[in-house]
């Protein structure tokens, strides 16, 4: 391995120290209760060296969001695969809360903890996001196209259907189902949503 190969390697791996590190901090304490020099202390560096990385903190918590978008498109790819619109809609639902449930640090990371809204929108993340969104509401509109709900407010029916899984993994994953036996809790929360999808039938 030559020796730029080298360096570039060791930057990668440094950054993914710092990134790993700022998730768990970010996850414990918030956007706002951490700084750089928390997310130096943990990775046992001077804040100097996170500022040859990221200009701030809020660049490192735009990297995370990144990640954990890409991996939640990833995870919800496979539904495009289905040619019927109805089946597509109750997988991508399925797959929407799975992913939560598997990744909820990423997903508390996208959805949960207060950040820097008021620039996100320029960000890479965002962007992604619009477009697994857009994905999603297309998919409404299909099946308000071949019928399957009473109304045609698409709008409104996206918004509903994604209220609901967002409920059912927030619920889930800030450990707030715990009336339930823990073998339950994903398969009901799964059932849930594909009672809300039927129940919008009759909208």
């Amino acid at each position: 391995m030559g020796i730029t190969s080298r360096k570039e390697r060791e930057k990668e791996e440094m950054r993914r120290l710092i990134l790993d590190a700022a998730l768990r901090l970010f996850r414990e304490k918030g956007f706002d209760g951490v700084s750089i020099r928390n997310i130096a202390e943990a990775i046992e560096y001077s804040p100097a060296t996170i500022y040859l990385y990221y200009k701030d903190k809020s660049e490192i918590y735009f990297a995370l969001q990144f990640e954990a978008a890409a991996l939640k498109r990833d995870h919800l790819l496979p539904a495009a695969a289905f040619e019927d619109p109805w089946q597509r809609l109750i997988e991508f639902g399925r797959r929407y809360i799975d992913f939560g449930m598997k990744h909820p640090d990423l997903y508390d990371l996208l959805f949960i903890i207060r950040s820097p809204m008021e620039s996100i929108e320029n960000q890479d993340c965002w962007k992604l996001g619009i477009a697994t969104h857009a994905f999603f509401v297309e998919t409404v509109q299909a099946c308000v196209d071949a019928r399957h709900f009473k109304s045609t407010d698409t709008e409104t029916i996206a918004y509903t259907l994604w209220c609901h899984a967002h409920g059912l993994v927030s619920l889930f994953i800030r450990e707030r189902m715990r009336m339930y036996p823990e073998e339950k809790r994903a398969e009901l929360a799964k059932r849930s949503f594909d009672m809300i999808v039927k129940m919008a039938e009759s909208l």
